[in-house]
């Protein structure tokens, strides 16, 4: 069971083709829809599911709960068949809890900054270098006919993306050392009042927009530029899907702090089949030459790809994406942190759509956070 998106469209091939007398049935589905159907199947201990997706946030609340089995055994007696030391280290820490591994990882993901080169071009601009001239340069090329930039504002993950890079790059982040939230800080307002102001330049129906719609706004010619993930450069230039074939360039996003993601898939607990086949699968299907192959669709997490030459040369994008993964942050490393960023989430929407005062919607959101995790044992006192 999986989340759908380009490179994961590519590795759901591999992964059915990995063990001939193995077949594997694969469902993907948006990102919210599978997260939401999984943590089902695996708080129900269902038998049905073998194999679910997960990234390096939702895997620790199924670790939590004993909804996936951890990985290490396997991962020691097939390292060498498999050149598993080939995979980054720092990847492989972002998917550990308690110190166990519970992922393999599939993916590296980065946001960067999407623009139209020939429109900067004739403008005679340049690649924004700070959040303010982004907003300028929204401004600037906003029209009747084509959007000054995307936003991706749909409730859950697509708003908490947007907010993740004005909240790191504006703001101070989403909580401190102890996980009490700060995003509701004087510099956490003015963060999401940026975002609620460059508003005014994006797609209609921004406030309902997840990836896949503003991922067609940008190939139809309707928005000149925004942040969105790096698995979605490539589909740019096809000319299949896009009008703007050869016209956009990219660029790490202005002062960093973007969102960062790695995503693979974990073994349930509740499978019947042999977890040593459940592991080839994955093995198999993350090979290097399989990962090769997917390097147009992501940056891959195997260390001999990452410093590979060719695929620097051969990706326009792949420059930008590297600087972006080390430029960007990942989410707050916590268990419930999709739990309750859906209750953020939901409270930076009406503050961005007016429902009320940012201020007041990041207090509320930032008192209910509190309150949420303080029950599930995360202060003293």
């Amino acid at each position: 069971m999986s989340s759908r998106y380009p490179a994961l469209e590519y590795y759901a091939d591999r992964i059915r083709k990995a063990v001939p007398d193995l077949p594997v049935e694969m469902q993907m589905m948006p990102f919210d829809k599978s997260l939401e159907l999984i943590t089902i199947a695996l708080s129900s201990k269902s038998q049905s599911v073998d194999m679910v997706y997960a990234t390096e946030s939702t895997f620790r609340t199924f670790a939590k709960n004993g909804w996936i089995r951890p990985l290490d055994d396997l991962w020691a007696k097939y390292k060498q068949e498999f050149k598993l030391d080939d995979v980054a280290e720092s990847v492989l820490d972002l998917f550990r809890y308690n110190g166990k591994l519970y992922v393999m990882p599939f993916t590296t993901l980065e946001m960067f900054f999407f623009y139209r080169k020939d429109l900067f071009d004739q403008a005679g601009k340049e690649p924004p270098k700070s959040i303010a001239e982004y907003h300028a340069l929204a401004k600037q090329f906003n029209t009747p006919m084509r959007a000054g930039t995307i936003k991706c504002l749909k409730t859950g993950d697509s708003v908490l993306n947007e907010s993740h890079w004005y909240i790191n790059a504006l703001g101070e982040g989403w909580f401190d050392a102890d996980f009490k939230p700060i995003f509701h800080h004087d510099k956490g307002i003015q963060a999401i009042e940026a975002l609620k102001e460059v508003t005014a330049y994006a797609q209609s129906g921004c406030t309902a927009a997840a990836n896949d719609e503003c991922m067609i706004a940008l190939q139809q010619d309707l928005a000149a530029m925004g942040p969105q993930w790096t698995s979605r450069a490539l589909a740019m230039d096809d000319p299949n899907k896009s009008r703007v074939v050869g016209k956009f360039e990219w660029v790490p996003l202005p002062q960093g702090g973007g969102k960062i993601s790695m995503d693979g898939y974990c073994i349930s607990s509740f499978s019947k089949q042999s977890p040593d086949d459940l592991f080839r699968i994955l093995a198999t299907a993350t090979n290097e030459e399989s990962m090769r192959g997917a390097a147009s669709l992501m940056v891959p997490p195997r260390k001999t790809l990452l410093n590979d030459p060719e695929l620097k040369a051969k990706y326009r994008y792949y420059p930008a994406a590297l600087v972006a993964l080390q430029t960007g942050k990942p989410v707050p490393l916590i268990p419930e942190w999709y739990a309750v960023g859906e209750s953020i989430s939901r409270r930076i929407v009406q503050g961005i759509t007016g429902q009320t005062s940012v201020k007041e919607a990041l207090h509320t959101a930032a008192q209910e956070a509190e309150v949420f995790l303080r029950d599930r044992g995360y202060y003293r006192g």
